[in-house]
């Protein structure tokens, strides 16, 4: 257990080289230097005399915080009760507002379940804001090693929404959640679902996707009576963690992590496909490259098809992510660095190098 003494925070960008002992979300660092992405805060918890010597970019800066709302020893006891019943195969469900510290979480419980030599598979519902996939996705990542930022995990599976925001399609991610924990039970024992923060006036869409997931136990972070009324009385076990007192981003900040993740995970090739060959996908339906002469959808116009963010795949799985750059009569072309797809998934998302942009429906 991480001791009593403060926690250190460190935003980024930044490079900590840490002289010592010390630990990040269950993580031992000793000896390392550790890069904390642009926007992303750290919580570095020394032991004894370590020493951290820390080189900021612009932005970035460390401040001493209390371990009642930062660090992991606020949520040693619930990560403990979890990890104990990693003795066999369980589902964690992560359910809280946006900032209560889901994410930073789900990379803590996976370290621990590590500690214990158990395989833990992180599953990422975030559409809007994600680490493992873009926005509009849904990734799943077993992992080998202990992770300071879900960010460096290779998800291997694919699941594709094609919103940024769940109003209007919770069926939908609460389907293709369901569908890639399904998937996922080959990667790994220890599955950790971590959900978007769309909760507010939403208690439902939680409990939602709870009965499809049939979680064994569900984390609720944040004061949310609600929340937990809604949840409290399903088959699965409902604990109650604190959330994080220092993980909100600013407004401009989640603007840049948005893009940057988007642009993450498009590629720099291109590649050119013969519309004759393809199927289009939104959502639950699917269309024929001969609807696009008279489109029934939107997303299927050609001024809607140039920039937009698109799933790409064979068969009925997603194996990555591309931009529309140009589309004829007979072709289209999509930057990516998949080769090879004989799908295209449709989402309400067009992209440059500096903004997203929704088509309106």
């Amino acid at each position: 257990m991480p001791g009593s003494a403060k926690v250190r925070m460190v935003k980024g960008p930044a490079e900590v080289a840490v002289d010592g002992i010390c630990h990040v979300l269950g993580s031992d660092v000793s000896g390392q230097v550790i890069a904390v992405r642009p926007g992303k805060a750290l919580p570095f918890e020394p032991s004894g005399q370590c020493r951290l010597h820390l080189r900021f970019g612009r932005g970035g800066r460390m401040w001493l915080a209390n371990p009642a709302g930062a660090g992991t020893t606020m949520w040693y006891d619930i990560a403990r009760q979890v990890s104990v019943l990693a003795d066999k195969k369980i589902t964690v469900m992560l359910a809280g507002d946006t900032d209560t510290g889901k994410s930073t979480f789900s990379a803590y419980l996976a370290n621990v379940a590590l500690s214990r030599r158990v395989v833990p598979c992180v599953i990422d519902g975030d559409i809007g804001q994600g680490d493992l996939v873009p926005p509009a996705s849904i990734g799943a990542a077993a992992l080998s090693g202990p992770v300071t930022d879900l960010r460096d995990a290779s998800a291997s599976l694919f699941e594709f929404v094609g919103h940024i925001s769940p109003a209007g399609y919770e069926y939908l991610v609460a389907k293709k959640l369901r569908s890639i924990l399904e998937r996922a039970a080959k990667l790994g024992d220890f599955s950790i679902v971590n959900t978007d923060g769309y909760v507010r006036d939403a208690c439902a869409y939680k409990l939602m996707i709870a009965k499809e997931l049939q979680p064994d136990v569900i984390v609720c972070f944040g004061e949310n009576p609600t929340l937990f009324k809604a949840l409290r009385d399903g088959p699965w076990q409902v604990l109650c963690a604190r959330a994080s007192s220092y993980v909100s981003k600013s407004r401009f900040e989640r603007t840049r992590r948005r893009l940057d993740q988007f642009h993450r995970y498009i590629g720099r090739g291109s590649f050119t496909a013969k519309l004759r060959q393809l199927k289009f996908v939104y959502g639950e339906m699917v269309f024929s490259p001969l609807e696009l002469r008279q489109p029934p959808i939107k997303q299927l116009e050609r001024k809607n098809l140039k920039k937009m963010f698109v799933g790409l795949g064979s068969g009925d799985r997603v194996e990555g992510f591309g931009i529309v750059t140009d589309i004829t009569t007979s072709i289209i072309r999509i930057q990516t660095d998949i080769a090879h797809f004989d799908r295209v998934y449709l989402s309400n998302i067009q992209l440059d190098r500096a903004e997203v942009v929704e088509i309106r429906l």
